[in-house]
This record gives structure tokens, sequence and C-alpha cells, in this order.
């Protein structure tokens, strides 16, 4: 007997047809259940901030208590604190480098000013009526998506997917996109009716409620928490990296990723070599639809593939269902035709190179650097 395989529940009714691009999150497709992936976020944030507190103590301890100072001189202190601080902190929170396991990019301008609008924009409402009871918090992205938050309190979380999409598409960091072309194409087409749509719920339920509706009000979902647990990096990366796939990628570049062609693309045939060769073991119902099973392949085969996709709740896919985790040498081997297609278009700025998270440990040197400075 072959090892067991846990998996989410799998909702066949949003089975996409065949060429039919999915109006739901690819995330229903996953058999793995988001607590299984991803390691409790007290953890993690407890160490950030845990880092950010002793990385300041040490400032602090130059400074001389305010007791012991001249009253007037304590107002001047506490006045410039206020003065060359408070900027800092509103800076930090609104492009979310207030933890150190958060990807930040580092030149925002282009893609997102960061200006939230609340309530939902009368257009973007106006074009689908139901989209007024998705929340009240809104986001756009390069012209081309609107990042939706159910509340307030999801802003955190819409900041933290704008930052790790700018990853997959400016991986270079230069503050542009990589495949030019394909996003000034988008934004020359896009609409209010046919904008792609992100959305964060404080709870799963919630953005599950609109599975149902067409046409779909949202794209791709996410929810700031899940069984007790926060919302992992690791989770946004890859229901991202899907969502790329399956609305940009598969339209614009049908030879490398089209479903149901004939003949079939190239992530098409590999993906169904995986399966017959055990590589890839996934559940009956996915493996039989190429709206889940392509992209999951490539997913899975891309956690190797790209630079970045390790650390703490990074455990996913596990060997059970990515034989080859691990073992590039043997995917470069069993996939000529796959790693051929992906170094071309990796060069030709078409695919990312490195996941966001694979810039983590830079991003807490600027932190040291900044807070040392402040």
């Amino acid at each position: 007997m072959g090892p067991v395989v846990q998996h989410r529940e799998l909702d066949v009714r949003q089975i996409p047809a065949q060429n039919e691009l999915p109006t739901h999150e690819l995330s229903g497709y996953s058999r793995r259940n988001e607590s299984q992936r991803n390691r409790p976020y007290a953890v993690s944030l407890w160490r950030s901030h845990g880092e950010q507190l002793s990385l300041c103590r040490s400032d602090r301890s130059a400074l001389k208590p305010v007791s012991t100072l001249p009253m007037h001189t304590a107002h001047f202190i506490i006045a410039s604190m206020v003065i060359f601080v408070a900027p800092s902190l509103a800076a930090a929170q609104d492009t979310g480098i207030s933890s150190s396991r958060k990807y930040v990019h580092p030149r925002t301008e282009r893609f997102t000013d960061f200006a939230f609008v609340s309530p939902l924009p009368a257009r973007f409402v106006n074009a689908y009526p139901k989209r007024k009871e998705m929340g009240d918090q809104y986001l756009d992205f390069f012209g081309v998506i609107a990042i939706v938050g159910e509340t307030q309190k999801q802003r955190s979380d819409m900041r933290r997917i704008a930052h790790a999409l700018m990853g997959l598409i400016d991986n270079n960091q230069d503050g542009l996109p990589d495949d030019e072309h394909l996003w000034n194409k988008w934004k020359e087409k896009v609409n209010n009716k046919n904008r792609l749509v992100l959305y964060v719920t404080e709870q799963k339920a919630k953005y599950k409620s609109f599975d149902g509706e067409s046409p779909s009000v949202y794209h791709q979902g996410w929810s700031s928490f899940r069984d007790g647990e926060r919302l992992h990096l690791s989770n946004i990366q890859e229901e991202l990296f899907h969502f790329l796939q399956r609305y940009f990628w598969e339209m614009e570049y049908p030879r490398a990723f089209a479903l149901d062609t004939n003949p079939r693309s190239i992530a098409h045939r590999a993906a169904v070599k995986a399966v017959a060769d055990k590589h890839y073991v996934y559940d009956q119902n996915c493996i039989s639809h190429s709206g889940c099973l392509v992209p999951e392949f490539f997913f899975c085969a891309m956690t190797d593939l790209m630079e970045g996709w390790r650390g703490d709740g990074f455990d996913a896919p596990g060997q059970a269902e990515w034989r080859l985790k691990g073992n590039r040498d043997a995917i470069r081997q069993n996939y000529p035709d796959m790693m051929k297609m992906i170094l071309t278009m990796q060069g030709q700025g078409k695919l990312p190179k490195k996941w966001p998270s694979f810039f983590l440990s830079k991003n807490r040197k600027i932190m040291r650097r900044s807070t040392n400075n402040n």
C-alpha cells in the first residue's frame, strides 16, 4: 500500500470545464489542509518581534533615563521622538516591514501607492453589485488587479499579498514588471468588469460563500486565520503562483501552459508524465482535471527549481506528493522539455527565478540598519 495522502476538501462543482478558467481560488483544489502546511504564526510573530526588541535594546542602553535629565531636556527628547519616530512607524506599517517574516519589495511606486479606499469604489461595485457584500477595503495594483479586504483588519495581509505579488512579477526588483509586454497589455484592456480580484477575509467561510456566484466576484482568496493559525507567506506565494499561471501565463503563453490543447502544452505533458511515472501522487479528483493537475504539479516542481522555498512553514509539498522533492538533477533528467521552457522563459523575464521568500534574509539586514539608524 502506498502512502496515505491527507487532503483538503475538494468541491467538484468548482472544477472548471476544459479550456475554462477557474472562477474561485485554486486552494480549493489543494488536498493539503492549510493547518498541515503552515506552522502556527504565533511562533514566527514572537520570534520576529523578539528580534526587533533585541536590536532596539542596545541603542536604548546608550540613552540616559528621562528621570535623570532636566525637565525641559526631557520634554525636548520626548517631542523629538514623536516627530522622528512616528513617521518611521507609519512607514513601517504601510510597507509591511514590521516583521522579518514578511517579504518587502524595495520599489513599490509603479505597482501601488498603498492608498486604501473604503468603502469599495462605486464603479467597482456597480459592475457587479454582489461585490458590495465582500467588504470595505480596496487597493489598486498596477491598474490591473483589485486587492479587496473584508475589513480594516485585513489591511496588513493585503499589503503582504501586494508585496509578494511584486516579488514574483518584478523578480529583479528594479521597480518594473519583468514581463512588461504582458502587464502593459493587460493594463490597456482591463475595466471594472474584467478586473482580476484578490480577496482576503477574516475566516475562510466568508470568501467561500461567494464560490457559487456567476460571474465570480474574486479570482484568488485567502483568510487571515484558519484553524487558529495566521496566514503564512508560503500560502500567499503558492496561491499567487497558481493565480499567475491560470490567469496570465496560460493565455499569454499557450505553447508552454495551455490546457487540453492538441498537441498538449509543455507543462500539461510534463504533468501527465509525472502522474504516470508516479513522480507526482495526488488524489484522483485532481489528477482527472487539467485545471487542477497542471498548476499543482508545476508549483511542486518550481519549489525546487526556483530559489528560496525554504524555512519555517515551507515544508509543503511533502515527499509523499512530490517524489522528486529536493532532487533537481532528477527533474532535469526526466523533464528536459519543461526545463528548457522554464530556463528560456526565465531568461526572458516571463517566469520568476526566485520566490519572494528568497529575499527574507536581505530584508532582515535592511531592518537592522533601519532600526539602528532610527
